[in-house]
């Protein structure tokens, strides 16, 4: 069987296109954390990593994650979920603001979906 590996460029940059839900970019150079930014600069960060690669003779990544992703990728362990009745109310009012925004300037179905089930858990729409 051929390695077609041979092929490419010892130094490059890689860059796959952030899914629906990801949110963050992480930036590694020669494998190592260099940045983390959000996904909807990845233009911008693609186009670097490509010249980086190529004026350094290193390799760079891109890498697109989800919130969880990013969670897991820096070792952060959510608290365990604690009842909507011990919400603090300045939390509260914000998450029932943003979720009512979601609803009012959101496309997606899933996104307003969970919007409606949250509100319904705040008690907010029965």
């Amino acid at each position: 069987m051929t390695d077609f590996r041979s092929w490419r460029a010892t130094h490059r940059a890689m860059c796959p296109e952030p899914g629906p839900r990801d949110l963050f970019l992480v930036i590694i150079i020669n494998g190592r954390r260099a940045a983390i930014q959000h996904a909807d600069e990845y233009e911008r960060w693609r186009v670097a990593a490509e010249r980086l690669a190529a004026s350094e003779k290193c390799d760079v990544k891109v890498l697109p994650m989800s919130g969880s992703e990013m969670m897991n990728f820096l070792g952060i362990e959510p608290a365990p979920p604690q009842p909507i009745a011990n919400l603090d109310p300045a939390f509260r009012e914000q998450a029932v603001k943003n979720c009512m925004d979601v609803l009012r300037e959101c496309n997606g179905s899933y996104d307003r979906e969970v919007a409606l089930d949250l509100l319904g858990h705040l008690g907010v729409m029965q």
